[in-house]
């Protein structure tokens, strides 16, 4: 069998979780037996392809902050999937993201579409400039799909709440971090900080709710004036964001980290504590990724993070600033419950890897053809 995969996760994105979960399905499916499978990609900057020879694209990392190059990459790798498409050597074709290009040039074979989560259409409303008018695209593709990976169950809840899409074409397959392989290199790696810190990962903006995390814990960093709070990924911090921290007092305590793996994996290693406030996840690899480091997790009680954390996490409910900071207090201040969290963590682990998420996502190809 062989399998098309097309551009979109890879144009214009140096890291993400997108394009981590099809490099990791690749990787899996190269020892694999009864599997192959094309990349469709001619430029690229994504650092996953780059560490591997998954890929001969063409890197341009000097125009790497252009939006316009991007564009032109983006449409250039367009052009090149379509040839692909239309020439119809594989057997299933999975698009990595959710554009519709593809569509008129399938020529009846089967291909697989994964959903992530209904973000767009859960805060479309209430951020129309930013999630707005990705409905029908998204929708033609998701009709069209022979069979639909979700990333979770709550995914899949979201999906049939908002789609017209029937339940029997839909599987749950869950996610996993392969952020565990890299544990030799990050021992290497001294403490990143000399001062205790929680630890915050990823983009920061709208339902992510750091704004409100940082309002919340800002008793907790107070009470604890040799604690910081590290924000890992997601972009420097921005003038509005700087001018809160001022307001709030919290200007000395809270840190911005841009990451690789191995420095984020030191950074799990090292925290107090991981804390994911989001309002709303498909999934959340972040948890694995504490998970595989060792890192107490404290989660909110939201969409699908309690499906993913089990009981190996301290919840809070992520619009009540005393639940969350509770949560976070509870932790910093209990070694037997930090040592206990981690414990479970690394338990609860052993339910995902990039080894099982391969093989059901190769049973699916294989019930398509």
């Amino acid at each position: 069998m062989n399998v098309l995969f097309d551009h979109q996760a890879f144009t214009g994105t140096t890291y993400g979780g997108v394009s981590r979960y099809f490099f990791d399905l690749m990787r899996s499916f190269v020892d694999m037996p009864g599997i192959t499978f094309d990349l469709s990609l001619r430029l690229s900057n994504n650092e996953y392809l780059n560490q591997s020879s998954l890929s001969k694209h063409i890197r341009y990392p000097a125009f790497a902050a252009s939006a316009n190059v991007n564009l032109a990459a983006s449409q250039l790798n367009r052009l090149s999937s379509l040839q692909k498409i239309r020439a119809g050597r594989y057997d299933v074709f999975h698009p990595t993201y959710y554009h519709r290009y593809f569509l008129d040039a399938m020529g009846g074979k089967p291909f697989v579409t994964t959903f992530y989560d209904a973000t767009s259409e859960r805060y479309a409303g209430q951020y129309p400039h930013v999630f707005g008018g990705h409905y029908e695209t998204r929708k033609a593709v998701l009709q069209q799909a022979t069979r639909i990976i979700a990333i979770s169950e709550f995914s899949k809840e979201e999906l049939l709440h908002y789609f017209p899409v029937e339940p029997d074409k839909v599987e749950v397959i869950h996610l996993s971090t392969s952020l565990g392989e890299l544990i030799p290199a990050a021992a290497a790696m001294t403490a990143p900080l000399a001062a205790p810190y929680l630890l915050y990962v990823g983009k920061r903006d709208f339902y992510k709710n750091f704004e409100g995390f940082l309002r919340a814990i800002q008793p907790v960093l107070h009470q604890h004036p040799d604690l910081h709070l590290v924000c890992a990924g997601g972009g420097a911090f921005s003038t509005d964001e700087q001018a809160l921290f001022h307001t709030l007092g919290l200007h000395q305590h809270v840190q911005y980290r841009p990451i690789t793996d191995v420095s984020l994996l030191n950074l799990y290693q090292h925290a107090q504590a991981f804390v994911f406030p989001s309002l709303n996840e498909g999934f959340g690899i972040p948890v694995l990724e504490a998970f595989a480091a060792g890192c107490p997790a404290v989660l909110s009680n939201r969409s699908s993070l309690p499906e993913v954390g089990a009981d190996a996490a301290v919840y809070f409910d992520p619009e009540d600033n005393d639940s969350m900071a509770g949560a976070v207090e509870r932790v910093l201040t209990d070694n037997d419950l930090r040592d206990e969290l981690r414990r479970k963590g690394t338990e609860r682990l052993l339910h995902f890897s990039r080894e099982k998420t391969a093989q059901k996502t190769l049973n699916l190809y294989q019930s398509v053809c």
